[in-house]
C-alpha cells in the first residue's frame, strides 16, 4: 500500500511541479502564484503523511535491542541515518560494541586471534572488503565513514546477524 501511495504521490508531485513551472511568471519580477490542491490530492499526500507517522522504521525496536535509550549513541544517529542503517539498531550497537568510540579497538577479546575496529566494530576478517569500499587497511575502519560504509555493505548482505544483539 505504501509503494503504491508513494508511486501516486510521486506522480502527483511531478503533476503539481509541472504545474507550477507553467504558471511561473516569465519575466524576472518576484509574483506569487497559488494553486488549488485537488481533494484527491490532499487526500492521497495525507494518507503518506500518515502512514510515515504510523510506521517509522527507523524508532522501531529490534528484538535483543533493549528500549533503555541510555544505551544508544545519539551523537552518531545522523551519520547512521545518512548511510540508510537502522538507526536505532546501530545507536545500540554502537553503544555495545565501543561505547560510541569510533577509535575503539578491541584486540584480545577474538578466539581466533581476529580485530575488531571502530565505532560498531568491524572485524578484521572483513579486510578485502574495507579495501575494496574505503581503499585503506583495516586501520581505515577507524573513520567512521569507512566504518559505516562497511557496516552498510554487512547490513545488506546480511542483516543484523553480523552483531550479535
Amino acid at each position: 500500500m505504501l509503494d503504491r501511495s508513494l508511486v501516486i504521490v510521486g506522480l502527483v508531485f511531478t503533476s503539481i511541479t509541472s504545474l507550477l513551472v507553467g504558471l511561473a511568471p516569465s519575466n524576472q519580477q518576484s509574483e506569487v502564484t497559488t494553486v488549488q490542491l485537488t481533494p484527491l490530492v490532499q487526500s492521497v499526500a495525507l494518507e503518506v503523511v500518515n502512514a510515515k507517522e504510523l510506521a517509522p522504521e527507523e524508532h522501531a525496536v529490534p528484538k535483543g535491542i533493549p528500549k533503555d535509550k541510555s544505551k544508544r549513541c545519539p551523537q552518531w544517529e545522523a551519520k547512521f541515518r545518512e548511510y540508510g542503517l537502522p538507526v536505532v539498531a546501530f545507536s545500540y550497537i554502537s553503544f555495545r560494541e565501543s561505547r560510541c568510540n569510533e577509535r575503539a579497538w578491541n584486540r584480545t577479546l577474538n578466539r581466533d586471534g581476529s580485530q575488531d575496529l571502530g565505532l560498531v566494530q568491524i572485524n578484521s576478517s572483513w579486510r578485502t572488503v574495507t579495501r575494496n569500499i574505503c581503499g585503506t587497511d583495516i586501520k581505515g575502519l577507524f573513520n567512521v565513514d569507512c566504518n559505516l560504509s562497511v557496516a552498510k555493505y554487512l547490513y545488506d548482505n546480511g542483516g543484523l546477524g553480523h552483531w550479535s544483539l
